[in-house]
This record gives structure tokens, C-alpha cells and sequence, in this order.
């Protein structure tokens, strides 16, 4: 008699900005269900046909258990539910969740390098430093470990959801999902409130480009969206536009269904992608405005723009991996789902801006020429000041030449 048959979506690398945890979910944790069963069954099946069950799961087991620790940093350890399907169900929605935030570190590093950005804050009375935990977060891990039972009390209601599994285990694991939501907003307001700040601290040449203004943050109450309501009802609600349902990538299938978790990890999903989708749309922005981020020396942030998932679990070494399955074991694709919306790749432009630095005491030639590439009435800054042509410059032969000798190691920026 052959193994049971087993059929699982095709693990895939999905090249998208906003990750969607069903394939994932669907895969490993379907895969991690199947060693159980196929022991299971060989307890009551013939000899020869047992073994052969037991070397399948064995050998499946194997392979899961060296990927595994590819994934130490979402692995729930202890709070189980003696579940291989449901454990790597958790990892998933961690990994995914996890990415945007590896962006908003990666670009918020890079702002912080031309303007200063306070990074610590306090959630719960814990005061720490957000890119510090993001990096490595077993420290604020063990202190709520230590503190479950106090923590978990101080949480907004909405987050108490395991009513029938209390432990101090999951305590745990709720009161870190409120921390890394709170995360995740102030991430968000650092990014914008960073961009501000480089727009103010650089006016003159923000004012030259005239580009889009940095759009405001938009708001949604998530919580009155997703309050009192099944897992059912949950999966049917909206957030900007896109159902919870569509956002997780279609239905999670668990041979083990929890109710109270169904229900958290979508009212956990509506959560991160209300932060999730201000990132998306930030980005968006700084598509927009990437000849500023030229200008100011900042043009390795539009990098971060295009970053997908894909890439990341390259970085992370989770892409590519290789599974081999057994003949029992098939892959079909499910349907495509809700497309979400992406960014493309994106050049800086660059086009018009022509870049010095200063040398002491040399206040001449500095090229392109007027006439060739520049041409009409370009604006010419000096560490951030607009010059005046005749009274701070002038046009001469093949390029400016400055009035007044320069301090050394001065940005010199004409832009077209």
C-alpha cells in the first residue's frame, strides 16, 4: 500500500512588497503535519509497508529540521500547541510580518546619517531602542517572559485573545505582539517624521525641485474594524480596500483549528498591514522624489523602495531551498488570489544636477559649462545657501567660477 497521498502548493519566493503568509503557511506547515501522520498510521499497517512510512517521515522531518534553524528568530520554542503544523504556521506569519520591518530599519539607518533620529521608546513601562530589538530581540523577549503575568494585564483588551489558553507561554507571545505592532507605528513615524527633517534641513534644494509634497500618514481604527467579530466574520473585513482574507493569501489549512488563534492572527494581520500599508505608501513617495535624494546624497535610500520579500528571504538564506518530496506528495498551485499593488525598480534621477566639493582657496572652474549641458537660469547652492549670480558667482569660459574663495570640502550644487 502506497503512502497517502498529500497535496501542497508549490513553495514559492513571492516578489511582492506586501507578503501574503498562505503559501508559506500552507506548505511547511502541511509538510511538518505529514511525518505525524504517516507514524500514525504505521503503527497499524504491515511491517514492510510501516517501515517504509516510517524512513518517508523520517526523512521529511530531516529536511524541515535543517531549515529550521534558519528561522531561530520566529521560532515560538515553547508556545505550542503540540502542533508541527501549527508551529511553522506561526514562523510564516512571523517571517512575514518581519520583512517590512527589516525596510523601515535599512531606511531609517540611512536618514539618520544626515539628521539626528531618536530611536529608543517605551511601550508598557519597557523603555528600549527600537532598531536595537528589531536586530536582536531575546533580551525584551526574556524580560517578558519574566513578566508575563503582570504584562499581559496591562494590555488593551483587544489583545487578550487565548481565553482557553492562558498559559504563561502565550501571555507571552501576546504581549510581544503588542510591542512589535507599537514598533512597527513608530517606525512609521520616524520614516516620516526623518523625511521632514531632511526637507527642512535641506529647504533650498527641496524648494528648487519642486517635487510632491511628503503626503500625510492616513489613520483607520483598526480595533473598532475587527472588535466583537468570528473568524469568520474577520476574514470579510476591510482594510484600505483588501479583505483580511485576501491579505493573509486565501484560506490557511490546519488540521488542528483553534478559534481563539484564527481569530488573532487576523486581527493580527489587520494590525500589521494598517502600519504596513503607510510603509508602501511612503515608499511610493520616495519614488517620487528621488532626484532630492540625489541631490542631498541620500540616493541609496530608493534602493529600499523596490526591496521585495523574495530578496529578503534570500538575504535571511531561506531562497533558495531545496525540498526534495516524496512520490506521495504532490504540489498544485491554488488560485492566484488578490493581486496586491507593488513598486517597481527605479532609477535616481539625476538628470540636471551637477555636483562639487569645494577645494581651499580655489574658487575657479568649476564645469559643466553654461552652455553645455547647462543651459537656461540653473540655481547654484553652496552648503545649502543659494548663491547670487555677479555677486556670488560668475560664468566663466567653460564653467562657474566662484566670487569669494571657499572654505574647503563644500558641497556645490548646480542644479538645472
Amino acid at each position: 500500500m502506497a503512502a497517502p497521498a498529500l497535496t501542497l502548493p508549490p513553495f514559492e519566493c513571492e516578489a511582492t512588497l506586501l507578503p501574503k503568509p498562505a503559501n508559506l503557511s500552507n506548505f511547511f506547515g502541511g509538510l511538518a503535519a505529514y511525518p505525524e501522520k504517516l507514524k500514525a498510521l504505521a503503527v497499524t499497517t504491515a511491517k514492510d509497508e510501516a517501515a517504509e512510512y516510517i524512513k518517508i517521515a523520517e526523512d521529511i522531518q530531516a529536511q524541515l529540521d535543517s531549515i529550521r534553524p534558519l528561522l531561530d528568530k520566529y521560532d515560538p520554542k515553547n508556545v505550542k500547541f503540540r502542533s508541527p503544523e501549527k508551529e511553522w504556521d506561526i514562523m510564516m506569519n512571523r517571517l512575514t510580518t518581519e520583512y517590512p520591518m527589516y525596510v523601515q530599519t535599512e531606511i531609517l539607518a540611512l536618514i539618520k546619517t544626515l539628521v539626528p533620529i531618536d530611536f529608543n521608546i517605551t511601550v508598557m513601562g519597557i523603555t528600549f531602542d527600537i532598531v536595537a530589538v528589531f536586530t536582536d530581540p531575546s533580551s525584551i523577549k526574556e524580560t517578558i517572559k519574566e513578566e508575563a503575568d503582570r504584562l499581559y494585564e496591562m494590555l488593551p483588551d483587544a489583545y487578550k485573545n487565548y481565553e482557553k489558553f492562558e498559559t504563561k507561554e502565550l501571555k507571552a507571545d501576546a504581549v510581544w505582539n503588542y510591542i512589535r505592532t507599537e514598533m512597527k507605528k513608530k517606525m512609521n513615524l520616524l520614516m516620516h517624521g526623518g523625511f521632514g527633517a531632511l526637507i527642512s534641513a535641506f529647504q533650498e534644494i527641496w524648494d528648487t525641485l519642486g517635487l510632491p509634497a511628503l503626503p500625510a500618514l492616513q489613520v483607520i481604527d483598526v480595533e473598532a474594524l475587527v472588535k466583537d467579530k468570528t473568524a469568520a466574520e474577520l476574514k470579510a473585513v476591510s482594510v484600505f480596500g483588501f479583505t483580511l482574507e485576501d491579505l493573509l493569501g486565501g484560506e490557511i489549512t490546519n488540521n488542528l483549528q483553534i478559534d481563539d488563534y484564527d481569530k488573532e492572527r487576523l486581527k493580527e494581520k489587520a494590525r500589521q498591514f494598517a502600519e504596513e500599508w503607510q510603509t508602501y505608501l511612503l515608499k511610493e513617495w520616495m519614488q517620487t522624489v528621488t532626484k532630492f535624494f540625489s541631490a542631498i546624497g541620500l540616493g541609496a535610500l530608493t534602493q529600499w523602495t523596490s526591496f521585495n520579500f523574495c530578496q529578503f528571504l534570500t538575504l535571511i538564506g531561506f531562497n533558495p531551498i531545496t525540498i526534495t518530496l516524496p512520490t506521495a506528495v504532490s504540489t498544485v498551485a491554488a488560485s492566484a488570489g488578490v493581486t496586491l499593488p507593488t513598486l517597481e525598480v527605479v532609477s535616481n534621477d539625476t538628470s540636471g544636477l551637477y555636483e562639487f566639493t569645494t577645494v581651499l582657496n580655489q574658487n575657479n572652474i568649476f564645469t559643466p559649462a553654461r552652455d553645455f549641458p547647462v543651459t537656461g537660469d540653473p540655481t547654484v547652492i553652496l552648503d545649502n545657501v543659494v548663491l547670487t549670480e555677479t555677486t556670488d558667482y560668475q560664468w566663466a569660459g567653460v564653467g562657474l567660477s566662484l566670487i569669494a574663495q571657499p572654505l574647503p570640502s563644500k558641497k556645490l550644487l548646480i542644479i538645472q
